[in-house]
């Protein structure tokens, strides 16, 4: 009887501290934060922004994919190979919202070595919604 307590407590207090680490890592990736969270402003169109970001070129900043997800947002693929390391990769949430000017914003989810926070600099990030967008950074 003992021993089946004891598991049934154990069990939950494993539950309950993988709840609080799910909820602590969905907050963290949801957090509007400087390194979170990026937004751009562009006088292009919402469809004209899909447009570009539909066509990968060779002078990209970045090799990338772009994918729609099942609720509606878009979801960035982000790689930039380096000569002699290995590559880059990070994933963002993609928004678009129209306006006078179209707001893109991207939201950090994470990078394929687990880092918490984007190892792209803010720099590249900003060249590259330049290059695509015609976009300049608002926050």
């Amino acid at each position: 009887m003992d021993a089946a307590i004891s598991s049934v407590l154990l069990l939950c207090a494993i539950a309950l501290v993988f709840l609080v680490l799910r909820r602590q890592d969905s907050r963290q990736r949801n957090e509007y934060s400087p390194s979170g969270m990026s937004e751009f402003r562009t006088d292009l169109a919402l469809d004209e922004c899909m447009d570009r970001l539909n066509c990968p070129e060779e002078t990209d900043e970045f090799v990338y994919t772009i994918r729609r997800e099942t609720d509606g947002g878009w979801t960035l693929h982000l790689t930039m190979h380096q000569p002699t390391q290995q590559p880059l990769d990070t994933l963002y949430t993609l928004r678009l919202d129209p306006g006078k000017q179209t707001v893109a914003t991207l939201i950090f989810r994470r990078e394929a070595f687990g880092y918490k926070e984007p190892v792209f600099q803010p720099e590249l990030l900003d060249r590259f919604m330049a290059q695509k967008l015609n976009a300049v950074r608002t926050k």
